[in-house]
């Protein structure tokens, strides 16, 4: 009986297969637990240019508060570089909704603040960080206000950074 020549080994492909098979399962497994590992800290986002840490607050093991001060800049201009963040943060195809950063109250000033509270800022702005994904949470809400004269900020910009995330 003559060898075959040329021909095609099941046995051969069947292995390459089961080899290429394999190697896919494994990559997915080491891809998974390395972007969980990724959301096991804090979602660290630029700080403004010039702001100096003013304090920290740690809630439990997987949340925190991260107060900045800046005092060469309007709550507004800092508001914009975060906005920049958020658009460079957040794909293009997102809802616009969810990226962008939100005044409250929408028009004028609280109303502790307009009954002449010393102590509540006249208004927030709120920018939302979030890479939660599959049963898993890693946000960073910062949250911009002018000062106040009771802690002594009248005249600065206060940054608050609310990061939780997940082990």
């Amino acid at each position: 009986m003559a060898k075959q020549q040329g021909g095609i080994s099941i046995i051969r492909v069947g292995a390459i297969a089961a080899i290429i098979g394999i190697l896919i399962i494994v990559g997915g497994v080491v891809s998974f637990f390395v972007e969980r590992a990724s959301h096991q800290v804090p979602l660290e986002i630029e700080v403004y240019p010039g702001a100096a840490l003013w304090g920290q607050r740690t809630h439990s093991n997987t949340s925190r508060t991260v107060y900045y001060q800046v005092t060469n800049a309007s709550a507004e201009a800092v508001k914009d570089f975060y906005q920049q963040q958020m658009d460079r943060f957040y794909p293009s195809d997102v809802e616009s909704e969810l990226r962008t950063c939100k005044r409250n109250p929408l028009d004028g000033n609280f109303p502790e603040f307009n009954r002449g509270d010393a102590g509540v800022a006249p208004y927030q702005w709120s920018c939302m960080f979030d890479r939660s994904g599959f049963q898993i949470t890693q946000s960073t809400r910062v949250n911009i206000q002018p000062g106040v004269p009771a802690n002594n900020t009248a005249g600065m910009t206060i940054i608050e950074y609310q990061q939780i995330w997940q082990r």
